[in-house]
């Protein structure tokens, strides 16, 4: 049994939005939000169009997004390329995530702009560390850039 220590809030990260065309991924990743940070808040897109549109529209963005990389119509990679393009959305941490093993996944995501790629993992405790240690990261890069 492994056991995760974590702090009491990630004080810089407040807000977190996650698209998946799966709704079984959506949930199993608000549980683990809710696991890792009950505070935080979670904006869940069931598509990258979706995901888009919601962040072209919004008066407060994102802390950090996490995409699924195997979406139908506007794929993660896809999101990824019109976030990075964008002058108010490209400075928003993207972690893919991706079912996918392959090297030239994780080398295209990285390339393309994106913070961190994660193979998703079979257990809910692995998917918690992976995420965790993301926002982890992500508050390290901020406290650095002070």
């Amino acid at each position: 049994m492994s056991t995760i220590h974590v702090m009491k809030s990630f004080y810089s990260i407040r807000h977190v939005y996650y698209a998946d065309d799966d709704p079984d991924d959506r949930f199993l990743f608000q549980e683990v939000l809710n696991e890792i940070d009950i505070s935080l808040q979670l904006t869940l897109a069931d598509s990258g169009h979706a995901l888009l549109a919601t962040l072209r529209t919004t008066p407060t963005l994102p802390d950090v997004i996490f995409l699924d990389w195997n979406m139908p119509v506007k794929n993660g990679f896809q999101c990824l390329q019109e976030i990075k393009q964008h002058p108010r959305l490209k400075d928003i941490p993207v972690v893919m995530i991706s079912t996918s093993s392959e090297n030239s996944v994780s080398r295209a995501t990285l390339d393309g702009g994106a913070f961190r790629y994660i193979q998703k993992p079979v257990y809910f405790t692995q998917l918690k560390i992976l995420i965790y240690e993301c926002l982890q990261s992500i508050v390290a890069l901020r406290h650095e850039e002070g």
